[in-house]
């Protein structure tokens, strides 16, 4: 029963294909589950006042970028 709730506590989502390749050696090399790599992301970006700027301003570069 736990294997099943856990796949149901999941959702899918989509990444460029190059961005998965990183995640998924990053994650493979230290040995740890892309999920909990993805989870463990989030949770220091929200902590991070700085850390969630960055990522801010850098998806809104990547974003007016991709617009042109």
């Amino acid at each position: 029963m736990a294997a099943d709730k856990s796949k149901v506590d999941r959702k899918k989502i989509a990444v460029e294909e190059p961005t998965y390749d990183q995640l998924k050696n990053f994650s493979r090399f230290n040995g740890l589950k892309t999920r909990t790599v993805v989870a463990s992301m989030v949770d220091i970006m929200l902590q991070d006042e700085v850390l969630s700027r960055r990522v801010v301003e850098q998806c809104l570069a990547a974003d007016a970028e991709e617009a042109n």
